[in-house]
């Protein structure tokens, strides 16, 4: 590989952040929250104008359809003004009350009990109440949308018009965080029944959409509701965010005073830097090929640990960081991120840069010819990252066939199982969220259910354990992931994000969703 460049040294990221989720999940355990702090951050505007706050993001709109939104990255934006969600989630890994004003979640992690503010409204006078929550989250597991996969099988009770009782199926360690998420939006039961769910939104969050000052595709409006619960938090009477997926245009718009605050990456965060702009880093996933198919069921090649073991080393990942990446990101052979309590130092270099070594494997395993994959493109991830895995797998006499997705229909068809393998940027939080989201059988991106009767029973302990023994479970899953070959990682990725004029951040958004959330901005 003709990469050059020189390594960035590791970040500390946000380690307290990551390893504080076991203990909030702990003190959550059968307590009551009725005493926990709301989440608002009351602000003194004094001489700041807080009239607008004009953000670009990186992510075109979508529907709005609450059961087809995702928990990620600056498109988050677009829903988090007008949808509230039940839970809250921190930049320390706590969950404190939302639009429940408290919540009990049982010793055996199977039952959270959640009790709703008395008196919200949605943005159309209609009540928000244990029905309307009833129906929001039926939606969301039957919507089609990828959050289905954090609610699926729990039943849903309404003893009275403020409380919500969710059972799940089997022990949840995350139920109160993916409350904080799209699956706990609050949604207006009358407008997700309705022909008109993906294209006209019913606020019970902060902000309503103000369609008329709105440019499908281009630029979206919203306008402080002050009669929702938790106004003070959001002092900005006005959002505007700009589509701009390109990160040059979104730095220009920073410099010239276009907009306050938008992603950017490590090319663009010395020129910004030196524009007086203000920029905050922050590790925020793991870059590499996650493999669908490691049973084989359709490259009956992956179903061999031999062959997904030659895949891991037939990558530089040190050339990788240093070139692809302009060494902003750290190499890794490990799937959890460093300041989670699943980190294993030594699974960093588990797999050697060897490719003499990968045909040998390829050779013991069957496949010294190869065979053929195809991989989904069209994406900035892919298009930046498929040149590479075409070239270095063909070291191995395996052809690759790239096959152009729709963006409006990439995350559904890498969710189908369609694909065996693909390039992915999986975002990172605790090591039980990493677990559970690409490991777990019924994981969101284990599409395929891969299951192993020794890595499900470590998953299902990690469930319920606490402390100690929780950190002891999820390093035995990373090691089973690593030496098995579950996934080729590259590296951890370092996210990058920037405010201009007076503009600051409280946080830089919470442990689970990696970028600043509207209440954030100050």
């Amino acid at each position: 590989m003709s990469i050059t460049g020189q390594r960035r040294p590791r970040l500390a990221g946000l380690a307290a952040a990551f390893t504080a989720v076991a203990v909030m999940l702990t003190a959550c355990g059968g307590e009551n929250t009725s005493g926990a702090s709301d989440s608002s951050d009351s602000s003194d505007a004094g001489d700041k104008d807080y009239s607008v706050l004009r953000l670009a993001s990186s992510t075109q709109p979508g529907s709005w359809d609450p059961a087809l939104q995702l928990s990620a990255f600056d498109g988050m934006w677009q829903w988090t003004a007008v949808y509230d969600t039940l839970l809250t989630c921190h930049e320390d890994g706590s969950v404190s009350p939302g639009a429940a004003e408290s919540y009990e979640f049982s010793d055996d992690h199977t039952v959270l009990t959640l009790t709703l503010r008395d008196g919200m409204t949605f943005s159309d006078g209609t009540p928000i109440d244990a029905a309307a929550v009833n129906a929001s989250i039926e939606h969301v597991q039957n919507g089609g949308g990828s959050a289905a996969a954090r609610v699926a099988g729990i039943t849903i009770e309404t003893p009275d018009e403020r409380t919500v009782v969710l059972t799940a199926p089997e022990p949840s360690g995350l139920l109160p965080v993916y409350m904080c998420l799209s699956p706990g939006i609050v949604a207006s039961p009358e407008a997700i029944e309705s022909d008109t769910v993906d294209s006209v939104p019913v606020a019970s969050g902060p902000y309503t959409f103000d369609a008329e000052r709105s440019t499908s595709g281009s630029v979206l409006t919203f306008v402080r509701r002050d009669d929702y619960w938790n106004a003070d938090a959001y002092p900005y009477q006005e959002v505007i965010v700009s589509i701009m997926p390109d990160v040059t245009a979104r730095l220009n718009a920073l410099k010239t005073g276009q907009v306050d605050g938008a992603a950017l990456n490590g090319e663009t965060t010395a020129e910004a830097e030196a524009s007086g702009l203000t920029v905050h880093d922050y590790v925020d996933a793991t870059n590499g090929i996650v493999i669908f198919d490691r049973a084989g069921e359709t490259v009956p090649a992956l179903g061999d640990a031999r062959v997904r073991q030659a895949l891991n080393m037939v990558f530089d990942r040190e050339a990788i960081a240093s070139g692809l990446f302009q060494g902003q990101v750290d190499p890794t052979t490990q799937m959890f991120g460093s300041d989670t309590d699943a980190y294993v130092e030594e699974l960093d270099d588990h797999y050697e840069y060897d490719v003499e070594a990968a045909k040998k494997l390829m050779e013991d395993a069957g496949y010294a010819d190869g065979f053929t994959v195809e991989i989904p493109a069209r994406s900035p991830q892919t298009e930046q990252a498929n040149p590479l895995i075409v070239q270095q797998l063909a070291e191995l006499n395996i052809t690759v066939e790239e096959v152009p997705l729709a963006a409006a229909s990439a995350v559904q068809e890498l969710l189908s199982g369609r694909f065996a393998m693909t390039y992915l940027s999986m975002p990172l939080a605790s090591g039980l969220w990493s677990m559970q989201q690409s490991i777990s059988p019924a994981g969101t991106w284990n599409v395929n259910g891969n299951a192993d009767p020794e890595l499900t029973e470590l998953t299902e302990t990690a469930q319920t354990a606490q402390d100690d023994e929780l950190t002891g479970v999820l390093q035995e899953i990373n090691r089973y992931t690593v030496e098995n070959a579950w996934f080729v990682p590259w590296n951890q990725r370092v996210a990058y994000f920037a405010t201009a004029g007076d503009v600051e951040l409280i946080t830089t958004g919470d442990v689970y969703t990696k970028i600043p959330q509207l209440r954030d901005f100050q």
